[in-house]
C-alpha cells in the first residue's frame, strides 16, 4: 500500500495511541535510570562536542529571535518530559506552560522542574494540543519541538495556535517534513515512510512547503524557514546507533517493552530517510500580526 493510500487509523485504539507510546518510553527511561530531559534530536555545529551540547544548541535554535525574558509566557506544545520548558526557565527566566497528551509525563516533568529549582516558573498540563485548553491571546510565544508532526490536522492546529497567541506573538517549530511536495515517492522511500509513521504513530507527513502554505492560511505573517538538515544528521545517526546498541545489550526489550522497539525501528527509518533526502529538518517561525 502506498503512502498516499495508507489508512493512518488502521489498528486498534491501543496500537495507535501516541500517549501510550510515550508513557511506555517514559516508564522505560525511569526504570533504566536515564536522566535525559528530552527525547529529541540535537543539532551539531562546528563547536559541538557532546550529545548534551547538541540538545542545548537545538533548544537555543528553536527560540532564536524570540526575545525571551522575565514576564514572557511561553507554551511548549507537546512538551514531553519537560526538557525544553525547563531549559527556557533556567536560561531566560520565562514562565512556561508545557502541554502533553501523556499524563505520566506531567508527573515526571513536574518533579524534574522542582528538582532543578524552576518549579515556580514551569507548569505542566495534560491535554490535547489539537484542542488547546487556553483562553484567547494567552501566550507571547508558542513552540513545537519535534511535535508538529503529531498534529493530525495541521491547519486546524495552527489556527488554534494563532488564537492563543497575543497579537505580535510568535510561533516557532523545529521538526522534519517531507522534502518534496507532490512528487511520487520511490518505492523504498514509500516503505520507509509507512514504517516510520506506523512505529511512531504519526499521521501522514506533509512537505515543508505545504506546512508553510498552511501557516500563511492560518493568518500568520513574517514567515521564515531555515534548513538545518545537515546539523541534525549527526544526532539522528547517533540516536539510531544508541537505540541499536541498547537493543543488542537488552534482547528481551522487544517482549518486555514493545514501545521501545517501535521507537527504535522508527528511529532507524527516520535516520535513513533524512540521510537519503526523504526529509528536511527545518526551523519554521511566524508571527501573529498586531493589526
Amino acid at each position: 500500500m502506498s503512502h498516499g493510500q495508507r489508512d493512518w487509523s488502521e489498528g486498534t485504539e491501543e496500537e495507535r495511541s501516541v500517549s501510550d507510546l510515550y508513557a511506555a518510553l517514559t516508564d522505560l527511561m525511569s526504570k533504566e535510570g536515564l536522566e535525559r530531559l528530552s527525547i529529541h534530536r540535537g543539532l551539531w555545529g562546528p563547536d559541538t562536542r557532546t550529545d548534551a551540547e547538541s540538545l542545548d544548541l537545538a533548544k537555543r535554535t528553536l527560540v532564536q529571535g524570540c526575545r525571551l525574558g522575565p514576564g514572557r509566557h511561553v507554551l511548549d506544545a507537546g512538551c514531553g518530559v519537560g526538557g525544553t520548558a525547563i531549559f527556557l526557565a533556567e536560561a531566560h527566566g520565562v514562565r512556561v506552560t508545557g502541554l502533553t497528551n501523556c499524563g505520566q509525563q506531567v508527573a515526571v516533568a513536574t518533579q524534574k522542574a522542582r528538582a532543578r529549582g524552576v518549579g515556580h516558573l514551569v507548569e505542566f498540563r495534560h491535554g490535547d494540543f489539537m484542542e488547546l485548553p487556553f483562553a484567547d491571546a494567552t501566550f507571547d510565544i508558542v513552540l513545537n519541538h519535534e511535535s508538529l508532526c503529531y498534529a493530525v490536522d495541521k491547519l486546524a492546529y495552527l489556527q488554534g495556535v494563532y488564537r492563543v497567541l497575543k497579537p505580535g506573538g510568535r510561533w516557532q517549530s523545529l521538526d522534519a517534513e517531507l522534502a518534496n511536495r507532490n512528487e511520487p515517492l520511490p518505492e523504498r522511500h514509500d516503505a520507509l515512510l509507512a514504517a516510520l509513521e506506523w512505529n511512531w504513530r504519526l499521521p501522514p507527513y506533509r512537505s515543508w512547503r505545504d506546512v508553510l502554505s498552511m501557516v500563511e492560511e492560518a493568518g500568520f505573517t513574517a514567515i521564515e524557514e531555515q534548513d538545518l538538515t545537515s546539523e541534525a544528521l549527526p544526532s539522528t545517526d547517533r540516536l539510531r546507533q544508541r537505540y541499536l546498541l541498547f537493543s543488542f545489550l537488552n534482547p528481551q526489550i522487544r517482549d518486555v517493552n514493545p514501545a521501545f522497539q517501535e521507537a527504535m525501528d522508527g528511529s532507524v527509518c527516520f535516520a535513513q530517510g533524512l540521510s537519503e533526502g526523504l526529509f528536511k529538518y527545518r526551523l519554521i517561525s511566524a508571527t501573529r500580526p498586531i493589526g
